[in-house]
């Protein structure tokens, strides 16, 4: 069955493994890091098949918990999208320990969702990111071959780390890793992998892509975006705007950023594929000689890093259909699922998660509730971070989040890190306190003295960016 078919590649990989290679590998040191790592941190490749016929090596990157107890900590997949885009590039971009800045140097980031758990990073599916490349064609490049790819990944993990067997799990990615996300999970749950091996608890979805692209909800948010913010996006169709076409001809037409329109376009971002983002520094330190020796790359097999792989987004045969019934299936299985996306998006915008989730009874006690989190400046406290709604008595849950575009955790660090925390907590309506970070910016959030003026004001930004024309 399709589903055995990754634990048949697993035994076989597990026969390469009597190679270095393939041995789980720490990283010791790491060239142009601008700080002391206090956490553990592991490289090299995972081996599996996407059942076209012979073997993959996906590169990954474990990073441990550095104020959790890494030996008890959960563990958490991230997964970029494109298709084509890295996760390794995530790591440093995103939500990472270490954010790559213009220098190719890496910088402590202190919104680090390892801090709360382990975050296991797969640049898949084969020839995305420091992974060795494999044949692109649409027999290899299509949502059933990754599924399988990354299933048997995953399992070829568990055996060079049987630490974290039956430990709690959770996976969260955004954009194209809508579709990844719940494909995979849904995987786990068909082959009987938990809760011995794989104990899937909850998923995570950022701005992501659960349907086809449907032109009239782009229409109704470019709407609302024109009216609130006096933007002018000129002739282009939602079509257009589709992950891997030319980005710079359509932000010019657009004028505007599609990833977040409230950020300048970069011009220059096309040649690594990511459009509208500078990962100049970024591409130079993954393709420097000492930090692949020191990642454990093959540089015999590695072609140039870029950050999205434009020649794997063409050929990748993308979903005809939406997730919705997966995400149910997910929900039924007591899988707690969390769906959010950033306001300012203008790719994949807020009406088209809804537009998917309106098929779905709201709950009766949901209607349109704020959210909070934690902004971590004295005298602060709770804030509101956008508008949730929930279904199938919370196990569906979907975020709106003030003043971030397509990617949250890069664009929002504090709500991004708010939202892991939600996602491993779903049952709490609040915080009831900020999360430590040391005496230099703990503040206790006891949910006096907040202001709700200013709050309101957000809010109203919010209703008219999100949801005119939704039922607000």
């Amino acid at each position: 069955s399709p589903t055995m078919r990754p634990v048949l590649s697993l035994a076989l990989c597990l026969c390469c493994c009597a190679l270095a290679e393939c041995q789980r590998r720490r990283v010791e040191e790491l060239p142009r890091l601008l700080f002391r790592p206090n956490f553990t941190q592991y490289s090299g490749y995972l081996t599996s098949s996407s059942g076209s016929g012979g073997s993959r090596r996906l590169f990954y990157w474990l990073v441990e918990s550095s104020h959790v107890d890494a030996a008890t900590a959960p563990l958490v997949l991230w997964m970029n999208g494109g298709p084509g885009c890295s996760s390794v590039g995530g790591l440093l971009m995103t939500n990472g320990p270490f954010l790559a800045n213009d220098r190719a140097e890496l910088e402590r980031n202190d919104f680090a969702w390892n801090r709360l758990v382990n975050v296991l990073y797969i640049d898949s599916p084969s020839g995305v990111g420091l992974s060795e490349p494999g044949p692109t064609d649409p027999s290899e490049l299509n949502d059933n071959a990754t599924t399988r790819l990354n299933l048997g990944a995953l399992l070829h993990f568990y055996s060079l780390f049987p630490e974290y067997r039956g430990r709690a799990f959770y996976i969260a990615g955004e954009s194209y890793a809508g579709i990844y996300i719940p494909l995979l999970a849904s995987a786990i749950i068909d082959g009987g992998h938990r809760p011995g091996l794989i104990n899937l608890k909850g998923i995570a979805v950022g701005n992501g892509l659960h349907m086809p692209y449907n032109e009239s909800a782009f229409k109704s948010h470019r709407r609302a975006l024109t009216d609130a913010m006096g933007i002018t996006f000129g002739n282009v169709s939602v079509l257009e705007l589709s992950v891997g076409s030319n980005g710079s001809e359509h932000s010019q037409r657009l004028s505007v950023n599609e990833y977040n329109v409230a950020h300048p376009w970069y011009p220059g971002s096309e040649a690594d594929g990511y459009p509208g983002l500078n990962s100049t520094g970024l591409s130079s330190f993954l393709n420097d000689r000492d930090v692949q020796s020191a990642l454990g790359v093959n540089e015999l097999t590695l072609q140039k890093f870029v950050l999205c792989h434009d020649d794997i987004n063409r050929i990748y045969r993308k979903t005809e259909r939406d997730v919705l019934s997966e995400f149910v299936t997910l929900a039924n299985h007591s899988v707690s699922v969390l769906l959010y996306t950033g306001a300012l998006d203008l790719l994949l915008p807020v009406g088209l998660t809804l537009q998917l989730l309106e098929r779905l009874p709201p709950d009766p006690e949901s209607g349109q509730n704020v959210w909070f989190y934690c902004l971590r400046r004295p005298g602060y406290g709770l804030q509101i971070g956008g508008i949730q709604r929930s279904y199938l008595g919370g196990r569906i849950r979907y975020r709106t989040v003030i003043g971030a575009g397509h990617s949250v955790a890069t664009d929002r660090p504090e709500i991004g890190l708010q939202l892991l925390q939600d996602l491993l907590e779903p049952s709490r309506i609040w915080p009831q306190s900020c999360l430590q970070f040391g005496s230099e910016n703990a503040e206790v959030c006891n949910g006096q003295g907040r202001q709700f003026g200013q709050q309101i004001l957000l809010l109203g930004t919010l209703l008219v960016l999100c949801f005119k024309g939704t039922a607000a």
